[in-house]
């Protein structure tokens, strides 16, 4: 007769009188296992998540200037601008919901200027990636030419050997593999 009905949690009662009324929670914040909660805070973590990607894209457009003719200064900015724009409603998604669950003024600011800090720290992650990457593009892109030959050989051949396409599958490759390394030599 103590436990509540429809998965409420198990609660002590005083006497005969209702159950003991939950903790008040501080700042006026909705407490943390009711769903509202729930849901806040996970808005707020994926937009949060969000901003990386965001903060890497402008940080590659700054780390790639010069580097071919459409990373220019000038395409850097704008992104960065454009990027800045959509920040502000993403700020305010943040903040309101934690304004209207009673949070102050200024913690609901903060906390909506705290979920897009994530984004100048990813720029500059995205810049030095340019930097880094450059000089590792070569191999990496050998590393997955290779993966991807040893997937042919591993897998699709023997599987056509066992269908009875082997003898095609394998001409097959070795024209595909003429062909890109022809297409490699004569177009450089």
């Amino acid at each position: 007769p103590d436990k509540a009905e429809n998965g409420e949690p198990y609660q002590r009662r005083r006497a005969v009188g209702s159950p003991l009324p939950p903790p008040a929670p501080r700042d006026g914040a909705p407490l943390a296992g009711s769903s509202s909660w729930r849901r806040i805070m996970l808005m707020i973590l994926a937009i949060t998540i969000h901003n990386i990607p965001e903060g890497l894209a402008v940080g590659v457009g700054f780390g790639a200037i010069g580097k071919s003719a459409s990373a220019t200064f000038q395409s850097a900015r704008n992104l960065a601008i454009g990027i800045g724009i959509q920040n502000f409603p993403e700020g305010l998604a943040v903040s309101l919901p934690l304004r209207g669950a009673g949070f102050s003024r200024w913690k609901a600011f903060w906390y909506g200027q705290l979920s897009g800090m994530v984004e100048p720290l990813a720029g500059l992650l995205g810049a030095f990636a340019v930097v880094l990457a450059e000089p590792l593009l070569p191999y990496a892109l050998g590393f997955a030419a290779g993966a991807m030959v040893y997937v042919v050989m591993d897998d699709i051949i023997p599987e056509a050997q066992t269908s009875g396409n082997g003898k095609l599958a394998s001409w097959t490759s070795i024209l595909g593999f003429v062909v890109m390394m022809s297409l490699d030599v004569g177009l450089g």
